[in-house]
């Protein structure tokens, strides 16, 4: 009995003592940086409102959409903290006389922040928090700056009237008024974020968009983040989402960064960052484009249809390919729509997807962008992935595209494998088929069915153990 008793103490201790899941840069032996959540390497992907849901005071619809996306295989979250009021929300500022004390911060809206990343944390969903969004700053779009509790005309505070514009409030000086105030924000939003493991900060969205801010500016506010970081004792993974990513400015700062973060995949770019700078690379938003209306996935009703669900899953794929472990989508309905109920074929996409990262994450600090390795194939578009015990292909349609179907044919992968077995993944249906295979040389030829849209060609050595997983789903995290 007594023995009995005292395994049982330490099963119940080992519990307790168990670290919660981290999300940290961790470095392969050959030096790759990679993204791991809970010690394994990370994939986040799926939409969420960027500005209702993190401010939400109803924790019933985040915790649904947290559920929704947890069930699906999906685990992310783009938000920032408001800049206007919002309906069914709090303000992270006081109100007084009809007006917003902007020096009286309201410790209840960033309480009810942090409370709302436990709620993601639980569910393991990884929140990608930019601490501003610029749209609610910038000049070309006067209505939001109306909005804008830092507008004059929005406050009693005597000191804003020097900052009429939002570009005159956020590129003040930091020992100015406006300054002083950008510092004591981020310090309250940090202290919301304090003693959570599922965050990494973005510094703003879209820096030098509309002329403000620059990667000076910005490892400013970084270096704020490093100083509360030794007196808090915690540690953030920390990067800027560039307007138009520059290299050169990122150069000149990039010791100070954990992660390159893009505003959208523009695959060249991304892949000489990596090259350049060794660092993790996540993106921003749904665009299969640039910055136009009909680049953008999720963003209003009339672009959530099923060709917009293909393009976002195709995104997916294509990012993986890029080396990019994080890929944001938008949602911007009504926040009562959270649990996105119209969007027939995301979910099962979302699940497929997250079985096919079971499948390739094992090897994922080993993988290299590589897409020489393919030297013959049906779709417009082929992407490739390889290391030393797997070769892996994504052929696909391309972007705005989906229901085209390719007629059977064979794929030719350069491999030097002298033995091994061949795994065809559809991401539409979630299949996998044995691929009947050929050396040929130095390459290997494949059979491929027909398929729809895109497919994913998998070689592993003979020796290689993949990871099969039964389904896409994601486990919750013990509270």
């Amino acid at each position: 009995m007594r023995l009995l008793l005292l395994v049982c103490c330490i099963v119940v201790s080992a519990t307790i003592l168990k670290a919660s899941p981290v999300v940290e840069v961790e470095v392969a032996k050959s030096g790759k940086q990679y993204l791991a959540y809970d010690q394994r390497p990370l994939l986040a992907f799926g939409p969420g409102d960027e500005n209702r849901l993190i401010s939400a005071i109803d924790h019933a619809k985040v915790e649904r959409w947290a559920r929704w996306q947890r069930q699906n295989g999906m685990n992310l979250l783009r938000a920032y903290p408001t800049c206007v009021p919002l309906p069914g929300s709090l303000a992270p500022f006081k109100s007084k006389d009809g007006k917003w004390d902007v020096d009286a911060w309201n410790d209840d809206y960033f309480r009810n922040i942090s409370q709302t990343i436990s709620i993601l944390e639980r569910n393991g969903i990884i929140l990608h928090l930019q601490l501003w969004q610029i749209v609610w700053f910038k000049e070309d779009k006067p209505d939001r700056w109306a909005a804008n509790f830092l507008n004059p005309a929005n406050n009693i505070n005597d000191w804003t009237k020097a900052y009429p514009h939002g570009s005159d409030y956020m590129n003040a000086p930091s020992d100015s008024p406006a300054g002083r105030h950008r510092k004591a924000w981020v310090m309250h939003i940090l202290g919301a974020v304090k003693g959570h493991k599922n965050v990494w900060i973005d510094v703003i969205n879209e820096l030098g968009n509309g002329g403000i801010g620059d990667m000076k500016w910005a490892s400013e506010v970084v270096s704020w983040i490093r100083e509360w970081e030794k007196t808090s004792g915690q540690k953030l993974l920390v990067g800027v989402d560039m307007c138009n990513f520059d290299a050169q400015a990122f150069g000149s700062y990039q010791k100070g960064y954990d992660l390159l973060i893009f505003n959208e995949l523009h695959r060249d770019e991304v892949l000489g960052a990596v090259r350049q700078f060794h660092k993790p690379a996540v993106t921003v938003r749904s665009s299969d484009g640039s910055n136009r209306m009909e680049d953008y996935l999720f963003l209003n009703a009339a672009s959530v249809g099923p060709e917009h669900q293909t393009r976002y899953r195709t995104l997916c794929y294509r990012s993986i390919f890029s080396g990019v472990q994080s890929i944001g989508a938008y949602w911007k309905p009504d926040e009562s729509e959270v649990d996105y109920k119209d969007m027939k074929d995301l979910p099962r996409y979302s699940r497929f997807l997250r079985k096919f990262w079971q499948k390739l994450s094992p090897e994922w600090p080993n993988l290299v962008v590589d897409d020489s390795i393919v030297t013959q194939a049906v779709t417009p578009y082929a992407y490739g992935l390889r290391s030393d015990h797997l070769y892996a292909v994504y052929l696909e349609c391309g972007p705005h595209a989906s229901g085209n179907t390719y007629a059977p044919s064979n794929i030719s992968v350069r491999c030097p494998f002298p033995e091994f077995r061949t795994e065809l993944f559809e991401p539409r249906t979630g299949k996998s088929l044995v691929g009947k295979a050929t050396r040929q040389g130095d390459s290997v030829a494949i059979e491929l069915p027909e398929f729809t849209e895109d497919i994913v060609v998998l070689i592993w050595a003979a020796d290689y153990n993949a990871n099969e997983i039964p389904d896409g789903r994601l486990k919750p995290q013990s509270k």
